[in-house]
């Protein structure tokens, strides 16, 4: 079946028809890409298509050879990256090579490992490293979706993230920082689509006990009681405070 969708003459290719999955080689990072759907959109056979990676500012583009031929490049390492966390993909197609004239696009997709489902590509949070001086950590809404960043200067960054007293400390109000974001500064309402990340901010904390229906988006005080509840169901799910009392007991 041909599926088009034509938004000013230009086709949106459906991320769960582009899957990038991660590969490891001699301790540095690459991936692969399945463009194999590409050949149910209306595309010419002779268009040609690009992948880029990026994560905020930094970028990378390989070429991918035409529709009708799809030929991966050569080299496809990711080593303007310190990591693969958080690392998001475009997929362009275009007529004549001219990256600014585009006939069809994919954006915001995520990086997947080779052995994850389906359902696990996309991290609610993604974690990853950058320095950031004397922060330890930073959330960040750059890129739109948020990303937890990391001092890489202060440690290993994913064992500071798992250790007792980041998780206690850190977690309960990265979850409260993002709600005011989603439900009191933006005023989102819709849980329906499982490719917007405030919708799916707001299915997943929806998930807690206790929290009642999510209040309309012009009454801030309902809204802010019910993040309340929310942080509060949060903590108690991941046991914050018995995390701070062992980080507290061991440092005495």
């Amino acid at each position: 079946m041909i599926r088009r969708f034509n938004y000013t003459d230009r086709i949106r290719i459906q991320r769960k028809d582009v899957r990038i999955t991660l590969r490891e080689e001699n301790g540095k990072f690459a991936f692969d890409a399945d463009l194999s759907a590409l050949a149910d959109y209306e595309l010419p056979p002779d268009s040609f298509v690009f992948v880029e990676a990026y994560r905020q500012a930094n970028w990378m583009r390989f070429d991918f050879g035409q529709v009708g031929a799809i030929t991966p490049a050569k080299k496809r390492d990711l080593s303007q990256f310190e990591s693969p966390d958080g690392l998001l993909f475009r997929v362009k197609v275009t007529p004549n090579g001219d990256i600014h004239t585009m006939l069809a696009e994919a954006d915001r997709i995520p990086l997947a490992r080779p052995e994850q489902n389906e359902s696990e590509r996309t991290p609610l949070l993604p974690v990853k490293p950058q320095k950031l001086g004397d922060e330890i950590y930073r959330l960040d809404f750059s890129d739109d979706r948020p990303l937890l960043l990391i001092n890489s200067d202060a440690g290993n960054y994913a064992d500071i993230g798992r250790s007792p007293a980041f998780m206690s400390l850190v977690y309960p109000g990265v979850f409260r920082e993002i709600l005011n974001r989603v439900l009191l500064i933006e005023k989102h309402d819709d849980d329906a689509n499982s490719e917007e990340w405030k919708s799916q901010w707001i299915k997943f904390t929806s998930l807690h006990p206790g929290l009642g229906e999510l209040p309309g988006p012009d009454d801030a005080d309902g809204r802010t009681d019910w993040i309340d509840k929310a942080v509060s169901a949060f903590a108690k799910q991941l046991q914050a405070r018995a995390k701070f009392e062992e980080f507290w007991k061991e440092g005495k």
